[in-house]
């Protein structure tokens, strides 16, 4: 059997559910959007203009809920299977907003640039994970009014993975999906095996964001899934208790389905997460302590109480440096939410509270997504896994090391590294000529031998250009 892990029990998601309605009935959520009140009062909220606050009622919700599927197929660029979100699957893939990199040449930091997130996205196209791809940094070389449709070229061009992409506005969000049609040829064929989703960030405390509705508005619109997160700070933007920020989280996310099954009833969805707690003696918002892990296994329990994919932060952490406290945090923030069946863990590459990123922690990050995957297969036991033909053959006092059916089992029973070093002690040996980092860099540049850029129509770049420059 699969290991599971449950930090909330059944009474427990009850009650959140519950105060979670009483939240957005009683105290409401301010929105600032006129189409945004317009939408909630079809709904069936009530709306006060003046105040521009909107208070859902249960039926509301329920509504919602009814019309929300408890998967959500996320397809790639080769015409393979798809992901499927939902249910105990568990996926890895970056994430974004870093805009320093720990230059692999240097060792220094500097300011992300398109190459790196060029450089960023090749590599993820050719790790096995990442599953998919969120943009995973923010180069500051191009206009600010630009950079997100620029991010976007450079995935629909670098990658052949699933991927989601932000947006800072109306506008860009519809360029993005232009360009995202450019490729697949028409909007027809991407809305039917869509491979790319929209990122939209909400905000706290119950706060509906010009930027966050025209994002949902106009993805629901076309059918394009979205990937909505809530990231309430414990003590910061949500109260300083893990309950009260769980309950904070989940009504954000139910009040944007709401929204978004107002504009079309189709639209795919992903409840997602990254609340975390603001640090109290550093002042920073800390995604590598155990709330954080804890955090994500309640939100994920909440997604599943209503039978929702799901998905949120994972495989992050705070530390500066990559050393023994990336590994630490990078396991426990990784492990936590697989053994809740998080569906999209998403984290891979950064580090320093999200602030930068680098090639290296990317490949560090594969390894480690790889022992977790490891782990939640669980141990299998049948008549394959159980036969004692092989103890007959090798006898007491024999060894298995030669037997046929080690050469035939090792593979599928053991997990076996790619840069995690396992081999013997040479006292000879300068450590450093061998410590994680540099077998990572040596990784890095034998699977960037394999990479092979995506088949594009033809001049896609110009076409591209002149979306983004319109």
């Amino acid at each position: 059997m699969e290991p599971k892990l449950k930090i909330l029990s059944d009474r427990e998601m009850l009650d959140i559910d519950q105060a979670s309605r009483a939240l957005l009935w009683e105290v409401g959520t301010l929105a600032e959007n006129e189409e945004a009140m317009d939408l909630f009062e079809k709904a069936g909220a009530k709306v006060d203009r003046k105040k521009q606050l909107v208070k859902i009622p249960d039926h509301v919700i329920n509504e919602a809920l009814a019309m929300c599927s408890s998967c959500v197929r996320l397809y790639d660029r080769n015409g393979g299977e798809p992901l499927i979100i939902g249910g105990d699957h568990v996926y890895y893939g970056t994430v974004g907003i870093a805009t320093n990199v720990l230059d692999f040449e240097t060792n220094e930091y500097r300011q992300v640039v398109c190459d790196d997130l060029r450089d960023i996205v090749r590599l993820s196209d050719v790790l096995d994970p990442p599953d998919f791809i969120l943009v995973p940094a923010t180069p500051t070389d191009v206009p600010a009014s630009i950079v997100d449709v620029i991010e976007t070229k450079i995935l629909l061009t670098n990658t052949k993975k699933h991927f989601i992409a932000e947006a800072q506005n109306r506008e860009n969000c519809l360029k993005n999906i232009e360009m995202a049609v450019e490729v697949a040829g028409s909007l027809e064929a991407l809305q039917e095996r869509p491979f790319f989703s929209t990122l939209v960030t909400l905000s706290s405390p119950l706060h509906f964001r010009n930027d966050g509705v025209e994002l949902i508005v106009e993805c629901a619109k076309k059918g394009l899934p979205l990937f909505i997160e809530s990231g309430p700070m414990c003590g910061g933007t949500s109260p300083a208790t893990l309950a009260s920020t769980l309950v904070m989280a989940n009504a954000e996310l139910l009040s944007s389905f709401v929204l978004a099954k107002a504009v079309n009833p189709a639209v795919p969805l992903i409840y997602a997460s990254w609340a975390r707690i603001l640090d109290m003696r550093a002042a920073t918002c800390s995604h590598g302590g155990p709330e954080f892990g804890m955090l994500r296994i309640g939100t994920t329990q909440m997604a599943k109480y209503y039978g929702l994919p799901s998905g949120g932060g994972g495989i992050l952490a705070d530390t500066k440096s990559i050393d023994v406290q990336l590994g630490m945090e990078k396991m426990g923030t990784g492990l936590l939410p697989a053994l809740a069946d998080t569906n999209m863990v998403v984290g891979m590459g950064l580090f320093a509270d999200e602030n930068a990123i680098s090639l290296e922690t990317l490949v560090i990050d594969c390894e480690i997504a790889g022992w977790i995957k490891k782990v939640k297969k669980g141990i299998e036991v049948n008549d394959r896994t159980l036969d004692l033909t092989v103890f007959k053959e090798v006898g007491p006092g024999g060894d298995f090391i030669r037997a046929k059916h080690t050469r035939e089992n090792f593979k599928k029973e053991m997990f076996l590294p790619k840069v995690m070093d396992r081999g013997f002690l040479a006292l000879d040996k300068d450590p450093e000529e061998k410590n994680m980092r540099t077998r990572a860099r040596n990784y890095f540049s034998k699977m960037m031998e394999t990479y092979t850029p995506p088949e594009l129509p033809e001049d896609i770049d110009a076409k591209l250009d002149a979306i983004i420059n319109r």
